[in-house]
């Protein structure tokens, strides 16, 4: 009996491992800390992203870490795009925070909520180089409180 416990053991850690090197791992991710959770809309959110890959096809995801603080259950971002031969461009963007009736998408853990919103979904990078996305909050509050962090994740798109 003792065996087939250990077998059994070597098997689900075996595939448990497997099942984790196949998950796909993001081109790119990261988070830019608000200070004082508390986002002045003069504070630019930079990520600088080094595309290799031309031909994939990529989605873009928004990450916003919030606390139950934060007024509004939605978030207008610009979110600007510089490319390698610097020309630019420049989305507004909503991001639904909170339901009608007031709960928080996403995942939380005490009082911090973390959603990943798809914001373009299988696009294609004309050339390979270094992008400079840029993210500043559009609400009408100068100083937006309950925003912990916000990030960006580039993966590659299913076909």
């Amino acid at each position: 009996m003792k065996l087939k416990s250990k077998h059994l053991i070597f098997i689900s850690l075996a595939l448990i491992l497997i099942t984790g090197a196949c998950q796909k791992s993001p081109v790119f991710e990261s988070y830019i800390d608000i200070p004082n959770h508390e986002w002045n809309k003069e504070h630019i959110a930079r990520f600088e992203v080094e595309i290799t890959d031309s031909i994939q096809l990529h989605n873009m995801h928004l990450n916003i870490r919030n606390t139950g603080k934060y007024p509004y259950s939605n978030l207008w971002l610009f979110v600007k795009q510089i490319n390698p031969d610097g020309i630019q461009s420049e989305d507004k963007f909503e991001c639904h925070l909170a339901s009608d009736t007031g709960e928080w998408y996403g995942s939380g853990f005490g009082n911090i909520f973390d959603l990943q919103v798809l914001y373009k979904p299988a696009i294609q990078f004309t050339k390979p180089g270094l992008y400079t996305f840029e993210m500043v909050q559009g609400m009408r509050d100068d100083n937006l409180p309950g925003i912990v962090n916000i990030g960006l994740k580039i993966d590659k798109a299913n076909k």
